[in-house]
């Protein structure tokens, strides 16, 4: 697999995202007068070193540690490459690296399981950096994509990168490690420090406002609500892709239903045929 990364592109002063390859991650660097800190490592040790020494030579100040915003490979599978650094991202993470969803992935970028890393300063809920004129908080405000999504915030800059709790070059991935009920919570938090001018940096494709943030976080509610509707009218998984009113396109929809039908399923939420009045 070939692993590429973009020219780091100033966003706000100290702050750039550049855009790591094959998977289209923004990576973050963020800047202060003391340090600076990168968000997200990409989808390989080799990966991570590429991105390490592109934010060292755009920075002006020492790269001093490094984020992950959640436990997929593109974001994840490159801290290694920061170990000797402080490295940070939700304690989910140590946990992660024991799943077979993580052995998977690391096979299809030819990795071992052991070749991987967590972060060695986990979080559970809130965490701030200082790097001298600026700090940084990162928060995990609950769960969404997946069970350890942390936002990385740069208040002076009214700048927050989302990881893909927001995702603006395609619809937002509803795999079956996702919190779909939840995601929408998990969003209000970041929405609660949304101002005009603020700069929402998602996971994957350009940088947003806050109509598009607000948009968005509808829709996947709406995807739930929908689903728990026609759970509530008796219409079973295979009939539902076709019947239900969507606010995504049929591929991602088809993809998320076995994953909302089950977690509704374990909310003893399941179809059931009504019979009819004689």
């Amino acid at each position: 697999m070939h692993f590429s990364l973009t020219p780091f592109e100033l966003l706000r002063p100290g702050i750039w995202r550049a855009v790591a390859q094959p998977a289209g991650v923004n990576i973050g660097l963020v800047a202060g007068s003391t340090g600076a800190l990168v968000v997200d490592t990409g989808s390989s040790p080799e990966q991570g070193e590429q991105i390490r020494d592109a934010a060292a030579a755009v920075a002006g100040v020492p790269v001093v540690g490094a984020v992950v915003t959640h436990a997929h490979y593109d974001h994840f599978f490159g801290l290694p490459a920061f170990d000797d650094l402080t490295t940070y991202g939700h304690e989910s993470l140590i946990q992660a690296l024991g799943t077979e969803a993580v052995a998977i992935d690391a096979a299809l970028v030819d990795l071992e399981p052991d070749e991987l890393r967590p972060p060695n300063r986990p979080l559970s809920l809130a965490r701030m950096i200082d790097l001298g004129d600026r700090h940084v908080e990162l928060v995990h405000f609950g769960r969404g994509h997946t069970a350890g999504d942390v936002v990385v915030i740069v208040p002076d800059a009214q700048v927050i990168f989302t990881g893909d709790l927001l995702e603006e070059s395609a619809p937002p991935a509803m795999g079956p490690d996702c919190f779909l009920k939840e995601w929408p919570a998990a969003l209000d938090g970041i929405l609660g420090l949304v101002r005009e001018d603020t700069l929402l940096v998602p996971g994957h494709g350009n940088p947003v406002d806050r109509v598009f943030a607000f948009t968005q976080r509808a829709q996947i509610s709406a995807v739930y609500g929908q689903v728990e509707h026609l759970i509530g009218e008796g219409v079973k998984p295979d009939d539902a892709l076709a019947v239900g009113d969507w606010p995504f396109d049929a591929d991602t929809i088809a993809a998320v239903l076995p994953t909302a039908y089950a977690q509704l399923a374990a909310e003893g939420k399941v179809p059931r045929t009504r019979l009819r009045l004689l």
